[in-house]
């Protein structure tokens, strides 16, 4: 594990893969926004414990303790859904669940222009690129950016 993260209790949660082209530098474009900014964050990217295929019970018990102590932890989750991940998803469900506003992050809602139910009702916002997370991250309550488009 690194030690970039200098709180225990980071501002945001920063959850989605980084497993397919693209989505490495979608978290890594967020991650410097934020350092931009001076949030702090948890990003499993970064700061998690590293997992390989082959890994014990004990090494996946310590990645979900600790993510899920850092997103219980948060004030917020931001979630890039651009690429709908079973791990990113179970992450805004309970952060809904514990009462912890979630924002999204779905750059390719450009282009598909229909996003999911169940996200666009548990999300506090709905954002569409940097700009729009820019202006989110510097004004959590505001509801500018709730999503009012078609939905799927």
């Amino acid at each position: 594990m690194t030690t970039r993260v200098t709180t225990d209790h980071p501002q945001v949660y920063l959850a989605g893969p980084w497993f397919s082209a693209g989505e490495p530098e979608r978290l890594a474009n967020l991650e410097h926004l934020m350092d931009e900014l001076g949030i702090s964050y948890y990003s499993p990217r970064l700061d998690g414990i590293d997992l390989t295929p082959d890994a014990t019970d004990a090494d996946r018990n310590a990645v979900f303790a600790d993510n899920t102590q850092h997103l219980e932890s948060a004030q917020l989750v931001l979630a890039v859904v651009d690429d709908f991940d079973t791990g990113t998803i179970w992450e805004t469900g309970m952060a809904f669940g514990r009462l912890i506003p979630v924002a999204y992050y779905a750059e390719t809602l450009q282009t598909e222009q229909t996003f999911n139910v169940m996200l666009a009702k548990s999300g506090k916002a709905v954002l569409q690129n940097l700009d729009q997370a820019k202006a989110f991250l510097q004004d959590p309550t505001s509801d500018e950016f709730a999503y009012h488009g078609a939905i799927r």
